[in-house]
């Protein structure tokens, strides 16, 4: 199970660091193993890897901040038509949204 958050604001985001935020100030988005395989099998999470040099894996966090990454992340998500094969990708979906509306960033805990 990982978690993904997006903080709802720039100062929620430098919090992030100590982990100070309170209840409301994240937008969270639970995504159970299946769905992880899901974003892994699919060529997503790799895709990510290769283009922006993240390490996506079951075993560390990562976070996406810039814009252009976030955007084409979306973009991504949306081709692959994830949503359709798990309803649980919508959330996601709106987490990518929300962090290019508020202009920080989506950061996936395990």
């Amino acid at each position: 199970m990982r978690t993904a958050c997006v903080p709802l604001s720039a100062d929620v985001e430098r919090r992030l660091d100590t982990d100070s935020c309170l209840p409301g100030h994240l937008y969270e988005v639970m995504l159970s193993d299946a769905t992880v395989d899901l974003l892994f099998d699919s060529g997503f999470l790799t895709t990510l890897n290769t283009r922006f040099g993240l390490l996506f894996d079951h075993y560390e966090d990562e976070s996406i901040t810039r814009p252009e990454q976030l955007q084409y992340a979306r973009a991504l998500l949306r081709d692959l038509q994830l949503g359709r094969k798990c309803q649980s990708i919508d959330p996601l979906d709106i987490a990518f949204g929300l962090a290019l509306e508020k202009m920080t960033g989506i950061y996936f805990q395990l």
